[in-house]
């Protein structure tokens, strides 16, 4: 299948410490969304606030009432005093209680904000989904508008905190629109889906030429786990080729995973074949190992008399 692809520039993602920080609360119509902006994509009021700010909000609010309840008790303690002796301990009681009060608050206020943004999270789990489905559909109407890029920056935004294979696909389905590079902002563990989909095979071949640092184990074990279908793709053994390409980089994916690269080892570029052998080679726990023999095979049938496979020292300049 061949499609042409854009030229674009991605926008950067900006990361956040918690998954639910993108998440923000409407506080006039009280609905939720992903999407950046000031305006509430639902009734447009600019009135969104970060949860986790609704969140203190509400323990600070539950704290004063308790504030306001021990004033009251001090009030309450003064009028029924008969005597000034009364009256007095009355007040001093109440200040002390008070102020003993706050400090304790104070204390207390970031565990007790944790304790409303749970219970806000109970308490507002439909409207949440509603709001996430929303933003979804909103995504989505700007990518039919002909706004992919927007659209799939919106899409991401939203799978921040929304993980599903309908919203992964959708992702993948945009990318494959674009002429992706190595200095683009890109994902790849939080892409890969349940299921085989060929949409999920060509984007890890894809990354796997232009940013190899980013194939990890969960994208080599979905290769591997759906190797027959790859396989069967048109493109399918580019694929396979340029996934072991990049787990040889690192002697841990060579080790975790011998079966998948001795398969394929004899396909990889030169460079990619020599860092892959001097590894082997130079590890004594490899010395006599089927890997060690299946690479001097391919060597001996493929790279025989080369000069760049006389031994080397130690530390492989290749990454």
């Amino acid at each position: 299948m061949t499609t042409t692809k854009k030229s674009i520039q991605l926008p950067v993602l900006h990361r956040t410490r918690r998954v639910y920080d993108p998440l923000r609360i409407c506080r006039k119509c009280r609905n939720f969304t992903i999407l950046p902006g000031d305006a509430c994509p639902d009734c447009g009021k600019q009135a969104l606030v970060p949860v986790m700010r609704q969140a203190s909000l509400r323990a600070k609010r539950k704290m004063l009432n308790e504030i306001l309840f021990a004033l009251l008790l001090t009030i309450i303690a003064v009028v029924v005093s008969k005597e000034m002796t009364e009256i007095i301990i009355s007040v001093i009681t109440g200040v002390v209680l008070i102020v003993a009060l706050i400090l304790v608050q104070r204390r207390m206020l970031s565990k007790e904000t944790l304790r409303q943004l749970a219970r806000l999270f109970k308490t507002e789990g439909k409207t949440i989904y509603e709001g996430t489905v929303r933003d979804q559909s909103t995504a989505v109407a700007v990518v039919r508008s002909g706004e992919d890029v927007e659209g799939y920056h919106m899409l991401r935004q939203a799978a921040v905190v929304v993980h599903n294979d309908r919203l992964r696909l959708a992702q993948l389905s945009l990318l494959q629109n674009f002429r992706l590079r190595s200095d683009m902002d890109l994902d790849l563990d939080s892409l890969i889906v349940h299921d085989f989909d060929p949409l999920l095979a060509e984007y890890i071949g894809e990354i796997a030429k232009i940013k190899r640092e980013m194939v990890k184990d969960r994208a080599i074990r979905y290769v591997i786990a759906h190797e027959p279908q790859i396989l069967k793709m048109e493109n399918g053994m580019n694929i396979l080729v340029s996934v072991t390409s990049s787990a040889v980089r690192m002697k841990r994916y060579v080790t975790m995973y011998p079966g998948f690269i001795r398969r394929y080892a004899r396909f990889l570029p030169k460079d990619r074949f020599l860092r892959l052998y001097r590894m082997i080679q130079n590890d004594p726990a490899q010395k006599d190992s089927t890997m060690a023999v299946d690479l001097e095979n391919i060597r001996q049938e493929l790279y025989k008399g080369d000069s760049d496979f006389e031994p080397a020292v130690p530390g492989i300049g290749i990454s």
